[in-house]
């Protein structure tokens, strides 16, 4: 299984989902939201996704295991990380995984917007 390259979405919330569609517009990546670690190690290796959103929070910081099965498999894929709350452990533990960035919930737009400048940038070079 293949997909056209996108942003990969795992466990946000669906506030921060609407934010990320509404970023990448019309003409963006496109968005391919999935609901279990295992869809999420799939999608990296048997597609191209251009950079991976993933939810964490107190009661699901078991997603940041998730990061280095990402790296492995893709040393140069982007992991984003959407906390649910402003917590430094979390945050602490995020940055521990060599993420790309971390936002914290709710996200805006324009955030996303400018991250997804950087995730271009970084594909770039």
């Amino acid at each position: 299984m293949t997909s056209h390259a996108g942003m990969l979405v795992f466990c946000c919330q669906d506030d921060d989902i609407e934010a990320l569609r509404a970023a990448s517009g019309t003409q963006g990546p496109a968005l391919y939201v999935v609901d279990t670690p295992v869809a999420v190690t799939h999608r990296v290796v048997a597609g191209r996704p251009l950079a991976v959103f993933l939810g964490v929070g107190h009661k699901t910081l078991e997603h940041l295991d998730v990061i280095p099965v990402i790296h492995a498999a893709r040393p140069d894929l982007p992991v984003i990380v959407i906390a649910e709350e402003d917590s430094l452990e979390l945050e602490r533990k995020a940055r521990q995984k060599s993420i790309f960035y971390y936002l914290v919930h709710p996200v805006d737009p324009s955030e996303i917007e400018a991250v997804l400048k950087d995730v271009l940038r970084h594909l770039k070079h």
